[in-house]
């Protein structure tokens, strides 16, 4: 959900309810678009975050903090200058729009108090921080905004101060039956959703959909498809959600199995089916929650995005050598036929005259008796004709028996290049992506020096840890280094490994522990090694389950990479579903 006017009024309540009286103690600015100020009410202090970011902007009251830069910026400097160890009066938000306003009363150059105003405006690209004096000039802004990028509205020193355009929008809270007709009559032609999207202020697709959800309407249906119960419907709804965010917050992040979708400020009814929600106890600590997590997943794709580049580029160019090898092995398999072209000009060599181009002879092998026309060369006797088909023919056969090693070589380093990027594909912490660059650093596919810091021995991390439905512990690997772990140091003889037949995916280990293991264990592990590999999309994934002691790890094997014997084959169908119902092992001495 996007940061709408309705989790701007939430968090206003909570500002208002937490901060006011408070004194601005201290002003940083650790981003280039980013303000926090130290908030002193009573012996508590709270660190207010303000941000103006393009793709995250918002505003709560953080706990994790980033570090600030050595010298301050100069809106930063200019904030000190007017608002330091002033005093907050007042939150506000402008209509119901994503604009808040903080009221700060402190004293001018004279020692005269005066009320100035620190303003955030939350608008995707244009969102900016902004503080005006009590005449509503600005005094400074975190972003300027000049004439050739905005001729309504420029963001400079000296001008007046302008709220974004509203674009004749009203207010969730001023909607009356009268406005609310006449919204439909503007808007009759467009669909719900849109409808509620651009004539409401500060209302999210999100609360739209909310609203067309509880009157039991398709947020798809045009407005002028609608019957004369379902407008009345619309309306009812409507008015319920509205009441609802006046009398309730309810923060909480929305999740599709483990894979977080939304946040919210209000309990959305469409939303409670096939989704996980997560509450949290105010506004602040759930936004806070929501943007670090969000923030760590795009930082993680950015820290991984030029190794994952490497390994596809590499992986292309080993698929391209295999199938160029293939049809290598073709082409020499056809050799065949010049052996046969040898033995019939030897078997004819009375019948055959030099300079001739060809001759058709009758071919002995062919059951059938049938004739064959062999080509020659015009300037070889017979003889000479023969050896050399004989000599291509052994040529051919040289080079199948070297093919068959050069295939063998580059199908090793397929797998073990899909291996790296399945691995990377299931981490999700830095420490898991650092054994995976470290690995590929010191593989033979890296052609750079390695440095000292390379060279330093990895901390290993954990695998996932699982408990089965009936007690047992299951670990599944996330890399190559966390296979190796589970497959030669974890197990014991009476255990049992499981990974997904032919194709790149994690070691997966049932820890027996004196017991016999079941068949619902058994298959709830496999689903484990199936979603966990390269065929987690695919159906009746073969996956191979045998006993610790029948495995092994060759000398030299890279990691990752172990032979086994006496195993069986179970198929598995994994779902994200089966996924969810085996518990995660919780256990704070392995975070």
């Amino acid at each position: 959900m996007a940061f709408d006017g309705v989790t701007l009024y939430h968090l206003k309540e909570e500002f208002q309810s937490l901060l006011i009286g408070g004194h601005i103690r201290k002003i940083y600015q650790p981003e280039a678009d980013e303000i926090r100020l130290l908030v002193n009410v009573g012996r508590e202090n709270f660190n207010l975050l303000l941000s103006a970011n393009a793709s995250n902007p918002r505003a709560y009251i953080a706990q994790k903090l980033k570090e600030n830069p050595h010298s301050a910026p100069s809106f930063c400097m200019v904030l000190r200058k007017y608002i330091l160890n002033g005093t907050i009066t007042d939150f506000s938000q402008h209509e119901t729009d994503r604009v808040l306003e903080i009221s700060i009363a402190s004293k001018n150059e004279f020692n005269e108090p005066v009320v100035r105003k620190l303003l955030v405006e939350i608008m995707g690209r244009n969102s900016n921080i902004i503080l005006i004096d009590e005449t509503r000039k600005i005094l400074d802004s975190l972003k300027k905004v000049g004439t050739t990028s905005s001729r309504y509205r420029q963001i400079l020193p000296g001008r007046d101060y302008i709220y974004p355009p509203e674009n004749n929008r009203i207010g969730f809270f001023d909607l009356d039956v009268e406005s609310y007709e006449n919204l439909l009559d503007d808007y009759k032609d467009q669909p719900i959703e849109r409808t509620l999207v651009q004539g409401l202020l500060g209302i999210s697709p999100t609360i739209a959909r909310e609203i067309t959800f509880r009157g039991g309407i398709d947020a798809t249906l045009n407005i002028s498809d609608l019957s004369k119960k379902q407008t009345k419907y619309l309306y009812q709804s409507f008015c319920e959600v509205v009441n609802e965010i006046k009398e309730r917050v309810f923060p909480n992040i929305i999740y599709l199995g483990r894979e977080m979708l939304d946040f919210a400020t209000m309990d959305l009814h469409h939303m409670q089916q096939d989704h996980r929600i997560e509450e949290f106890p105010s506004v602040s600590v759930m936004l806070e929650e929501y943007y670090f997590r969000r923030d760590k997943i795009l930082r993680f794709k950015t820290h991984s995005a030029n190794l994952y580049q490497q390994l596809q580029t590499l992986l292309k160019k080993n698929k391209k050598k295999l199938k160029n090898l293939y049809q290598d092995v073709e082409t020499s398999q056809k050799n065949e036929k010049y052996k046969l072209f040898g033995d019939l000009i030897t078997a004819n060599i009375y019948a055959i005259e030099k300079g001739m181009e060809s001759v058709t002879l009758l071919n002995y092998f062919d059951p059938e008796c049938g004739s064959l026309e062999v080509p020659l060369k015009v300037n070889r006797t017979p003889a000479q004709n023969a050896q050399a088909y004989y000599k291509k023919y052994n040529k051919g056969k040289t080079a199948l028996v070297h093919l068959d090693e050069h295939i063998r070589e580059t199908a090793e380093k397929v797998y073990y290049l899909e291996s790296l990027l399945t691995s990377l594909d299931q981490s999700t912490e830095f420490s898991e992506l650092d054994e995976i660059r470290h690995e590929f650093l010191h593989s033979e596919f890296n052609k750079k020096a390695l440095t000292k810091e390379d060279r330093k021995k990895q901390t290993p991390s954990k695998p996932r840890h699982y408990i089965s439905s009936e007690g047992f512990h299951i670990f599944v690997g996330k890399n190559n280094y966390q296979n190796d772990t589970i497959s030669t140091k974890m197990g014991t003889a009476e255990d049992c490994w499981l990974h997904v037949k032919n194709t790149p995916g994690s070691h997966v280990l049932i820890i027996a522990n004196g017991r016999f293991i079941t068949e619902a264990t058994l298959l709830e592990a496999g689903t484990l090694a199936a979603w966990f590999s390269k065929a987690r999309s695919s159906g009746n994934v073969p996956v191979d389950y045998l006993e610790y002691k029948f495995l092994k790890k060759p000398n030299k094997a890279k990691p990752g990479m172990v032979t086994f014997t006496t195993h069986n084959t179970m198929y598995v169908t994994p779902s994200i579903d089966k996924i969810e119902s085996i518990e995660v092992f919780e256990d704070k001495n392995e975070s």
